[in-house]
Formats: C-alpha cells, structure tokens, sequence
C-alpha cells in the first residue's frame, strides 16, 4: 500500500467518526435535556400557580363573608309569632332536624360530607343542590337568599361557621323555623301551623290546640317545596315524604313507637 492512500484512509476513518453521534454512559444522547425533569419542572410549578390561586380565592370569600354581621340574626325574634325552640314541643324540633340535617347537634356549622357534595353538584350542574345543615340555611336565607352561586356557597360555609361560634344549637333553629317560607305567605313554623291547621307550637299558649306529631312532620316536609307541596291536597310524593320523616323522627327518639304509629294512622295511607 502506498504511504499516501494510508494517510487517505485514516482521514475518511477520521471523519466519519467525528460525524457519528456519541452517547453518554446511561441513555440519554449527549446535550439532549432529561424530558422528565423538565416535566416535573412544569408539573411543579402548574400546582404551585393553583394553591396560590386557591389561597387567594379562599382569602378573599372570607374578607367579603366576615362583613356578615351575625348579630342580625336576632332580629328576627322581633316577629309577632317567633316562638323559641325551647317553647315548643320537642317533636317539633325533631321533624327539622330529622328532615333538614339529621347531625345538627354533632356539625359546627357544616357538615363536611353534605357539603362536598353539593360543592361538586353545583359545579357539574352549575347550580347549587342540597347538602347544607340548618345553620348554612339560616345564613343563606337570612344574607344571600337572591344569589345562586358556587361562591356563595363558600361565603356561607364561613358565615355559618360565625353563627354557630356566637349561637347555642336550639337559638340557631329558633332562627331557622322563623324564617323559611312555608307558602301561602308565612314565614315562621307559628304563622304556619295557625294558619294551615289552626294550632300553635307554643307550648305555653293554653288559648289554642297544641300541634301534633303528624302536622309537624308535614311542615318540616312542606319547606323543602313550598310551593309545590299542598297541605289540603297531599300528592304521593308529599305523603311518601311525610311518612319517611315521621320514619326518622321515630329512629332518632324524637317520638315513641306510639306516636308514630297513631301519625301514621292519621295519614290514612
């Protein structure tokens, strides 16, 4: 071979290896970014961006609902027909609770599974479905009863939160069964049972018939429907509605076997 085609072929074998692609000992070519850090990078960071954006919205719902002053509430025991919980029979109490919000007295304002999942059926069906205590009722009807909105959903977790820490349990129901609508224009559980059945919830008033076992039983069912629900025309679902709360007022022992077997029979179904 001669000496010149030696240095030729060394300078071809030279090249090529200079233009071959070289790799590091593990699996990434050389000079080339690991991909997953830069993911996690990005991963990190998006997370980041949205609890800070959480904190802020959080923060600020409670700076708009800590404007709420809870001391309102007591106005409404200036009606002419407020009567106290303590005043009334504790059926009367026990087809509220045990319609509306059956752990009243365990919650401290709201309870976390109810609320969870109205939370989540307001943003799916973008409005706001059941799931709130007594006490997030009161705040609602009493501050935002005209807004409709996941946002007030929140305010009203924080507001209720103020109502329970200033109010005893049977002062928060007080509020509650004196101010939702019942239809036919009354607006506490005495206009309501005057009105509708010519009786009273006081216990203390000797002037009238004290309201039984069965009528409480269809006030508290009447509310979630006010409208809908007529007291002197009872539908299958209202009746159906009915019977299930004299159900759970008997399994919560706000009335005897008894008393729930003499409601039942005066429903007649």
């Amino acid at each position: 071979m001669r000496r010149s085609d030696k240095y030729t072929d060394d300078y071809i074998e030279q090249r090529y290896e200079s233009q071959r692609p070289h790799y590091n000992t593990y699996y990434q070519p050389i000079g080339k970014p690991p991909k997953k850090k830069k993911s996690k990078r990005i991963f990190l960071k998006a997370i980041i961006t949205i609890l800070i954006l959480l904190i802020i919205f959080f923060g600020v719902m409670y700076f708009i609902s800590s404007r709420a002053n809870v001391d309102d509430l007591k106005s409404i025991e200036n009606k002419s027909d407020f009567v106290a919980t303590e005043n009334m029979p504790n059926y009367v109490k026990g087809a509220f609770i045990s319609m509306e919000d059956e752990r009243f007295y365990k919650h401290h304002g709201f309870d976390i599974k109810g609320t969870t999942r109205a939370l989540f059926s307001t943003i799916s069906d973008r409005d706001v479905q059941g799931g709130s205590t007594i006490t997030q009722q009161v705040v609602k009807n009493y501050y935002y009863d005209n807004e409709r909105s996941f946002t007030r959903k929140i305010k009203e977790l924080f507001v209720a939160r103020k109502v329970e820490k200033q109010y005893s349990k049977n002062q928060i129901l007080s509020f509650y069964k004196n101010n939702i609508y019942y239809g036919d224009n009354q607006y506490t559980v005495e206009g309501a049972a005057n009105h509708y059945f010519g009786v009273t919830v006081d216990k203390n008033n000797s002037n009238m018939s004290q309201i039984s076992v069965l009528q409480s039983a269809i006030l508290a069912s009447k509310v979630n429907a006010p409208s809908v629900y007529d007291v002197n025309d009872m539908s299958n679902n209202y009746i159906n509605r009915v019977k299930t709360n004299l159900e759970k007022m008997k399994q919560q022992n706000f009335i005897s076997e008894s008393q729930y077997q003499e409601a039942m029979s005066q429903l007649g179904n």
